[in-house]
């Protein structure tokens, strides 16, 4: 896990001597990926923790050798000679990594005139600061970026003693850095980030004093450079930038308590001999020989508390002996613990663990610096006494080059961006189908579909509309059943989350849609990256588009016939509301529709699947129509998404076209507006190449990751499982920094096993014919029968794997259809004797073809087996993906062990990432309670069943889905049946649910739920209005309305048994003759299977005979051992007052609950007594009688009762 091949290296040596074959570079093999600052560290993309080492340059003759090599403004030789300092410094063998560059104000200054020092900007001259900005500063920087260095810029001169917010040094400021943050050579450049100011001192206080040491001071600092940061962050500027401090940059605190606000901040720390208790030798910098606790302690009130949340870099700092003249600090080395200045310094920062570091020692001196100590009895000088800087700083930037140093990105990226200003559809190359996308304030979301693949319902999310990340999986699972499961032979392949609606309204995320299975869902949160909910809908919207209209929610949905309906705020359809409103007129297949308030009209937005699509759009003015219509783009089958504006006003619209193998891309294209209509693209046609969205400022590129090492407690957002995983057969901790898979059930079939994980295949615009998919995987603990490997799944598929015949682990490429009756074709190889495997497939977008191949050292990788040839097929109606496995054919039990799966060419983990992980934190493993959705008492339908999620909760704050894996424990499992999280009533009665996990570390956690199963309740829950027509239901009076030929009653997903009963009795309370009203019962799970009907008429009893039950208008006997409907039918509009419903074996069709029929009150008219029989109250509310009377024993409406105070 942790070697580089020697090929490997070698290869990376010679790619670095073609770049630049006589480039001294920092050192051998240095990399310069873009950094980025994520937590309290400076990082590298992977995610390592990167701490630079540098020095500093400034370009004044003064500064360059007190003028002996250049002076009167000569651009070429000052460039020459700084230049050539680089080059000499690395030759010298520093291991250096950045640069602070000084523009130094003697460039940007009017000549001639008179100024008193550095802070003093009378003399600075705009034009001029650009005109060598262009022509000094930039070129060095960009050589210095050439030779390997970051680059810090900072800015002319230093700041004035004192400081205000807005004075004329922030604008000064402001006015510089806005330039800076616009230039195209330096705005978002990888490696060049920014120091906002030098040495600010004391600042205006809101207690009108200029200071340094209160909250309200730091208060105004923060005021003074955020103005500065959103100058430049309103540019597009999206650099890293250092942040200086109070008291010449030694002064922090107050940042902790109010930071600067915005991605990618650190803080720039000066520090000398003397400062924060450190030792030093003159006034300079003090006189302190206290060692290394005070100067810890000084850290620990100066940096420490910003330095706990953001990452530091010293930007200035150097020490020598007071008897060198060459180094502004004034100090020895010392040891650590004892006196002395450099020691102690490194042991600090190397224990604050992300901080960056110079000395401030001349360029001129760095670069004659030879590694060569002083002979026997010869005096030190400057460089070679360990006593001053140079000397153990060179020797602990060797340490340091060996740690904490930026690894090389991935080659392999895909993103549609091309780096100037335009963008090249598909926006993301990979399956991201029927988006919906919304914008809320500066950040744009997209949903897409995700079917049969949890955690799925991906949103992304982007700053421009080009660039996208992941942002999370909120949808979990849909239902544990037997089909979501892959159990009983039973799968959701082609079904499943589609075509889901999103939007945001009043601080909440909205997620809706509905399967073609089990109907319509609701997901809701306050944080979309946070914890969402979940609710199961009483209707289905079939490709619905939502919106909301003030106070109002409305949803378009349907195919062909598309209809909108008013919903409630628990997202039922208002009675009367839903209602026709267009139907296609080009051709079949209207679908895919969206809902728009715009200006005056309402637009549903829609599309003509199949192939080929189109996108067409209809309005009016009135919700309800009518509606016109007008086709909006036929071409290259783009179609079926979302229209969004953005900040500046523009419009544009988010499609899909479908790509073959790989699935549906995203399309990005621009909407003008014409006459109220829109229009897409360009003259009728999408838009290839195009400039990219105005979103009032510019964002870095971004690419999907793909690639994983499986170092984090939780998987990846690219991941996703084929159909609910079962959470006890997978693992990211047991084997830290590994995937463990157990084989999870016992099957003949790839498409049928569980704990199956997949990720989309992306293309790559630079290399079409190649996406690779490798893994290394561990297989010791496989057992007889097991299968493990790399697929490359859609319908067929196939893969290459190991699997263990006669005790013989061989290699194996199978190939497979999913719903077909084509045979499965398998070739058996070599008998594989090593415990690592390394398994590659690759997919080539051009020609449709997956290739397979093996290795037992990543080097030489052989090919196995034939090629697949991709297809996209609706049985599966998800794009080709990369799927990693291991299942049984003869017992369960086995596992593998997957260590890395990656999408480059060539990989070796230690090569892109650092040896640092050694597990996860106990706080991330300790299991300290667990939660379900929804309530804790629960009552169902008998004979249906409800899916619940289980989390547990960690110390550290973060939760799991654990409901697969979640022991449970039925204390009534004849009524009750529980099975991964899915519980289904049996039969009428209740039961306990003990729910109990064991987290990583053992520790086991419970919860209990209390179940009731009823057949017929009467409630608002339970009871359905709306199983065809919106209709509704009042708890209280039992009263049905049905919608217009309408059904209500209840509907029991999996059938109940009533075989064991006679009759079912309902019971009446009006007369329903002028109704139509019929009670009806359905014995097979579809509403228009036909169904046993019973005219009520003016009844106050329906009997059925459940033996003697034929279907309406036929002969068909219904089976009373699995109905699946019971309620009542009507014209609709009027009311049918419900008094029971029940069953019986009685002749008499007596209520075997023996409860007669009564109308209660459930708060009624009473006399009150005391127990000894004298009246307190006559006929006052029940209710009143318990609030006011005191505690005591009462007789209430002639019952006893106790009332507790």
């Amino acid at each position: 896990m942790k070697n580089i091949t020697n090929v490997f290296y070698e290869f990376l040596i010679a790619l670095c001597c073609l770049m630049s074959s006589s480039a001294l570079w920092a050192w051998e093999d240095m990399s310069m990926p873009r950094l980025h600052v994520e937590g309290r560290y400076l990082v590298d993309p992977h995610g390592n923790k990167v701490n630079l080492h540098g020095f500093a340059q400034t370009y004044s003759p003064w500064f360059n050798e007190m003028g002996q090599k250049w002076d009167n403004y000569d651009v070429e030789k000052c460039l020459k000679y700084n230049q050539g300092l680089i080059d000499d410094i690395m030759a010298a063998g520093w291991k250096m990594n950045f640069l602070r560059l000084h523009m130094d104000p003697y460039w940007s200054n009017s000549p001639g005139i008179h100024v008193e020092g550095e802070n003093d900007i009378s003399a600075f001259d705009f034009n001029r600061f650009k005109n060598y900005l262009d022509r000094v500063f930039i070129p060095m920087a960009e050589y210095a970026v050439s030779k390997g260095l970051y680059v810090v810029m900072r800015p002319p001169g230093v700041c004035p003693e004192k400081i205000a917010v807005g004075d004329e040094y922030n604008q000064y400021l402001i006015k510089v850095w806005t330039h800076v943050a616009q230039h195209p050579k330096l705005k978002n450049h990888p490696n060049i980030m920014f120091e906002l100011a030098n040495e600010p001192i004391n600042i205006l206080g809101p207690d009108g004093t200029y200071g340094a040491g209160s909250q309200g001071h730091f208060d105004k600092l923060k005021e003074y450079f955020q103005s500065v940061v959103d100058a430049m962050r309103a540019q597009g500027c999206g650099n890293i930038l250092w942040i200086p401090g109070l008291g010449y940059q030694g002064l922090y605190k107050g940042f902790a308590v109010n930071p600067i606000e915005g991605d990618n901040i650190g803080y720039a720390v000066h520090l000398y001999p003397g400062w924060m208790g450190s030792d030093g030798e003159n006034g300079d910098g003090g006189s302190s020989t206290g060692g290394y606790e005070p100067f810890q302690k000084g850290w620990d009130d100066s940096v420490a508390p910003v330095a706990s949340f953001a990452p530091i870099m010293i930007t200035e700092m150097d020490w020598a002996p007071s008897k060198y003249n060459a180094s502004w600090g004034k100090a020895h080395t010392g040891t650590f613990g004892g006196p002395g200045f450099g020691a102690n310094m490194k042991h600090i920062v190397d224990n604050s663990g992300n901080v960056s570091w110079l000395i401030f020692t001349g360029a001129d001196l760095l670069a004659k610096f030879k590694d060569t100590p002083s002979a026997e009895g010869e005096a030190y000088t400057f460089l070679t006494d360990p006593e001053a800087c140079p000397w153990p700083t060179y020797h602990w930037y060797q340490e340091y080059a060996k740690e904490n140093y930026p690894r090389p990105d991935f080659t392999y990226q895909s993103y549609s961006d091309n780096g100037d200003g335009t963008y090249t559809n598909p926006v993301i190359f990979g399956d991201f189908p029927d988006p919906d996308v919304i914008r809320v304030g500066d950040v744009y979301y997209m949903v897409s579909t995700t079917m049969y693949i949890f955690p799925g319902a991906t949103i992304l999310k982007s700053y421009d509309l080009v660039n996208w990340e992941y942002c999370c999986n909120p949808l979990e699972r849909i239902e544990a059943s037997d089909g979501y499961n892959l159990e009983n032979g039973q799968n959701r392949y082609s079904r499943g989350q589609w075509a889901t609606a999103l939007q945001y309204h009043n601080g909440k995320f909205y997620l809706l849609f509905t399967t073609l299975d089990e109907g319509g869902y609701l997901l809701t949160t306050t944080d979309i990256e946070g914890e969402w909910e979940k609710k199961k809908l009483n209707d289905g919207f079939y490709d619905c588009g939502l919106l909301f209209d003030n106070d109002k929610i409305y949803v378009v949905y349907g195919i062909n016939q598309l209809r909108i309906a008013e919903l409630d705020e628990d997202f039922n359809k208002i009675p009367g509301s839903d209602k026709d409103v267009v139907k296609w007129s080009f051709r079949e297949g209207l679908e895919g529709s969206r809902l728009y308030k715009i200006g005056e009209y309402y637009y549903i937005y829609s599309t003509y699947g199949g192939w080929p699509a189109f996108q067409t759009v209809f309005r009016s003015k009135d919700i309800y129509g009518p509606y016109e219509e007008k086709k909006l783009i036929d071409d290259d089958n783009i179609h079926q998404g979302a229209l969004i504006e953005t900040q500046t006003g523009e419009w544009w619209t988010m499609l899909f076209y479908d790509k073959g193998a790989y699935g549906r891309f995203p399309n990005l294209q621009p909407v003008k507006w014409v006459d109220g209509w829109p229009e897409i693209g360009e003259n009728g046609k999408g838009v290839t190449t195009y400039r990219k969205p105005d979103v009032g400022r510019e964002y870095p590129i971004k690419s999907l990751p793909t690639n994983d090492n499986f170092r984090h407690y939780k998987l990846g957002l690219q991941w996703g499982w084929n159909h609910n995983a079962d959470r006890s057969k997978w693992s990211l901790t047991e084997h830290a920094g590994y995937l463990r898979l157990y084989t999870a059930n016992v099957t003949d079939s790839l498409h049928k096993a569980k704990n199956t994980l997949t990720q989309r295949i992306l293309g790559y615009p630079q290399d079409l014919e190649h996406s690779y998919g490798t893994v290394r995987m561990e297989i010791g603990e496989m057992q007889e029968g097991d299968v493990a490997g790399l697929a490359v799944f859609q319908d067929p598929y196939a893969f290459i794997g190991v699997k263990v015949i006669d005790g013989q682990k061989r290699l194996v490429y199978t190939t497979a259809p999913v719903v077909s009756s084509a045979a499965k074709s398998e070739q058996i190889g070599e008998v594989v004797t090593e415990q690592v495997i390394y398994l590659r497939a690759i997919a080539n977008y051009n020609t449709s073809r997956a290739s397979f191949y093996y290795s037992l050292d990543n080097k030489t990788y052989t090919k196995f087996g034939d090629d697949l040839n991709m297809k996209y097929d609706l049985t599966v109606f998800t794009g080709n993906k990369f799927a990693i496995f291991n299942y049984a054919t003869v017992q369960t039990g086995g596992y593998v062990d997957v260590d890395w799966f990656s999408t480059e060419p060539e990989f070796d983990e230690a090569f892109y990432f650092d040896d640092s992980f050694e597990g996860y934190s106990e706080e991330s493993l300790t299991l300290t309670e667990l939660t379900i959705n929804g309530k804790e008492e629960l009552t169902l339908l008998t004979g249906s069943s409800s899916t619940i999620t289980v989390k547990g909760i960690y110390a550290d704050g973060h939760t799991e889905d654990i409901t697969m894996a979640a022991d449970y424990e039925n204390q009534n499992p004849d009524v009750i049946r529980v099975t991964n999280g899915r519980i289904m009533a049996l039969q009428d009665g209740e039961s306990d649910i003990i729910i109990s996990y064991k987290g990583p570390l053992g520790d086991r956690q419970s919860l209990k739920i209390h179940v009731t199963s009823s057949t017929f309740p009467l409630t608002a829950e339970l009871f359905n209005p709306n199983i065809w027509e919106t209709g509704s239901f009042d708890e209280n009076t039992h009263t049905l309305v049905t919608g217009q030929y309408g059904f209500g009653g209840w509907w029991y997903d999996n059938g109940i048994d009533l075989s064991e009963y006679k009759y079912v009795v309902a019971k009446i309370g009006n007369d329903n003759s002028n109704n139509g009203a019929s009670f009806r019962l359905f014995d097979e799970n579809s509403y228009w299977s036909g169904a046993a009907e019973y005219e009520v008429r003016n009844s106050k009893q329906v009997v059925v005979d459940l033996n003697n039950m034929y279907k309406s208008n036929s002969k068909v006997k219904l089976d009373p051992s699995h109905i699946y409907g019971v309620g009542f039918w009507s014209f609709g509009g009027s009311p049918i007052i419900i008094d029971k419903v029940y069953l019986t074996n009685s002749d008499d069709y007596e209520d075997p609950t023996g409860i007669e029929d009564v109308t209660v009150d459930k708060d009624p008219l009473v006399d009150v007594y005391t127990i000894t029989g004298i009246k307190l109250r006559t006929q006052v509310r029940r209710s009143e009688v318990i609030r006011e009377l005191p505690a005591g024993i009462y007789i209430v409406g002639r019952e006893k009762i106790a009332i507790l105070k």
